[in-house]
Formats: C-alpha cells, structure tokens, sequence
C-alpha cells in the first residue's frame, strides 16, 4: 500500500524493478533529468518510456565535445535547475572529472564516490544491492565505510529498513595474508545503525542458508544478505559481468557520493537497465516517510 502526502511516501519493500516503477508513477512528482549525450536508441527508449509514464522531464544536453555536455549537466545541477545526472554515450571518465572537479564539479568536500548496482536474480525473493564494481579499484578502510553507508541509504529508499550486509571474499577466514579480511574485522565492530553487517564471507554464505549450515558457519545474516559489499573492483566487475553474460538478471546501475543522484550506466547496457537506472536515481529525490 502506498500512501501520499506532500512526495512523502510510506511503502512496502521493493522487490523488483516493476514495483519501482509503481511507486514512481504513483508519486505523481516529476523529476527534473539532465541527460549527457543521450543519443544512442537505448537512451531514447529509457528516456521516452520515463517521460510518458510522467515521472521525469529530461533535458539531454548535446554540445560541441562531450567534455562541454558533461560540463553543463553540472552546471544545471549546482544551479538548482536539475535534480538527477543521466549517463549517455559520454564515458564515465568524461562525466566522473566534471563532477569531481574542485572549482566547478559536485562533489562535496570529503565525500568517496563509489557505484552500487542493484540486481534482480532469476530465483530469488528480493533485491540484491552490490558495490562496488566500476569506480573504486581498490578500496581503502574508509571508502569501504562509504560503500557500506551508501548501500545501506539505498536499501532504505526500497524500504528495506534492516539491511544485511556481507564483506565478501573468497573464504570465511580473516588472515594477514589477505588485509582485505583485516579491514573486515574492523568493520564489523562499527556502528552502521539498523543494518547488520558480517564478514569475510563468500558469495554463496552470504545469500544462501544451506551453504552456511554446510559450511557449519554462524553467521547473524543467515545466508539472507541484501547487499554484497566486494573486496575489489576486479571482483565486483567479475561478478557484475557474469550475472549479466549467464543469467537474465535485470539490473540497475548509479553513482553516489556527488551533490545529486547519477545514472551511471554502460554504453552497451540496454534499454531496460538505463530505464530502471534512471528509475532509481530518480527514487532517490523522493522523500520516503
């Protein structure tokens, strides 16, 4: 049940991309998109079908270089005249140097960029929310905080209120010859608010509770983790890629840490991830009561 009242919205958990799509057609709020070099048929097709269900007015923005395009979609947004950045056909480097530029980007001091996917897996029951696969190659203690925070913000716009969160990594071990497995264990004595955090745990220990009692591993997520927090981007880009060259997992890609939420998606993604990665940017405007 949805309820409204000035965008405040109460909602049940989002467990696919098809409920996302309700709640912002029934938010009756229209946000504001500035598009950077939106010119390929899948930007079009995402584009379109957000502009007529009416929960988005895009301005794509085509200027001489894309340097200039990414440039002015900042601008737009530290004017106050765009609510939400779209990736088209720019490269992220293009986009991610506008942003992160000291004198005119969006990027608020102190603040880590980092890039959480969302996932549908044939198979399962609910949303899988990973991070990160395409910006931090190799994470330190604090940038791991940042994509644990990140992650958790995310989960509670789906209304996932209690997230559990797994370190991954290849064994359930914590060693020196692993340092990730070292920041793991500091993690897990931090204070993230409602969301339970556990680790190392492999991908399998992480969501599936017969491997755990195989394994004879205790783990407080019991093998029914939200999101996947990965120990670099070598693993998140593997994993990302795998899901979507072997499976039929539906997908949603952004950026966080900047100023606005971003649309961070592939040139070669579809039409359907760049629609339900615009769909969450723009969830991320709504005010979740």
């Amino acid at each position: 049940m949805l309820i409204f009242a000035k965008n405040l919205i109460t909602m049940k958990t989002i467990k696919d991309f098809s409920q996302l799509s309700e709640v912002l057609i029934s938010s009756k709020r229209t946000i504001r998109v500035v598009a950077v070099e939106a010119n390929d048929s899948h930007c079009h097709e995402a584009i379109e079908r957000a502009t007529k269900e009416g929960w988005a007015e895009v301005t794509n923005i085509h200027l001489d270089t894309p340097e200039e395009s990414a440039r002015r979609a900042v601008e737009m947004v530290r004017s106050g005249d765009a609510d939400v950045i779209m990736k088209g056909i720019v490269t992220s480097d293009v986009l991610l140097r506008a942003i992160i530029n000291k004198e005119t980007g969006i990027l608020p001091q102190g603040n880590v960029l980092s890039h959480v996917s969302v996932m549908h897996i044939p198979g399962m029951d609910r949303l899988l929310f990973m991070s990160d696969a395409a910006v931090i190659p190799y994470p330190t203690l604090t940038q791991r905080i940042a994509m644990i925070n990140y992650a958790i913000m995310l989960c509670g716009k789906y209304g996932i209120d209690h997230p559990r969160v797994a370190l991954i990594h290849c064994n359930e071990k914590v060693s020196e010859k692993f340092p990730v497995t070292l920041d793991y264990k500091e993690l897990k004595t931090m204070d993230f608010g409602n969301a339970v955090v556990d680790g190392p745990l492999d991908v399998m220990c992480a969501i599936n509770e017969e491997a755990l009692k195989t394994k004879h591993i205790v783990s407080p997520l019991e093998g029914k983790a939200d999101v996947l927090i990965m120990p670099d981007i070598e693993a998140g880009n593997v994993f990302y890629k795998t899901l979507t060259a072997f499976t039929k997992t539906h997908l949603a890609v952004g950026l966080f840490g900047a100023q606005c939420p971003v649309s961070l998606t592939s040139r070669g993604d579809t039409s359907e991830t760049k629609y339900n990665s615009l769909a969450m940017a723009c969830l991320q405007v709504i005010k979740r009561k």
